[in-house]
């Protein structure tokens, strides 16, 4: 099963908003604490990030994982995530679709995809 072709260009349309959903107030605090939960979860883990999207979570994981690699189908999504900060330079990219993970290679403790 591959990512369909009209649902992946959808995606890469709507890449400059898929953040604004973390903006509105009424999310703040579920998301403070789903940012201390994964802080903590992913702590010197070795991550292999699933539909990273524009690196959100990303850049979240990589206050405390030991390594991510992100991958995402869309070059859009992950052109904006490469231009976030990543204050641990702990972060990698690569073009790939969730649903034919069998092209990435590493040594993975853990792993993410979010929503």
């Amino acid at each position: 099963m591959t990512l369909d072709a009209n649902l992946q260009h959808y995606y890469a349309r709507r890449a400059s908003e898929y953040e604004k959903i973390f903006a509105k107030p009424e999310r703040q605090q579920d998301l403070a604490s789903l940012r201390t939960l994964l802080r903590k979860q992913f702590a010197g883990h070795d991550v292999l990030e699933v539909a990273c999207g524009t690196g959100y979570w990303t850049q979240v994981i990589g206050e405390s994982a030991r390594s991510i690699l992100a991958t995402d189908i869309n070059e859009e999504v992950l052109e904006i995530a490469r231009h976030k900060i990543y204050t641990n330079r702990n972060v990698e990219f690569k073009i790939a679709d969730a649903f034919t993970l069998d092209m990435v290679s590493g040594t993975f403790t853990a792993s993410f995809a979010g929503f």
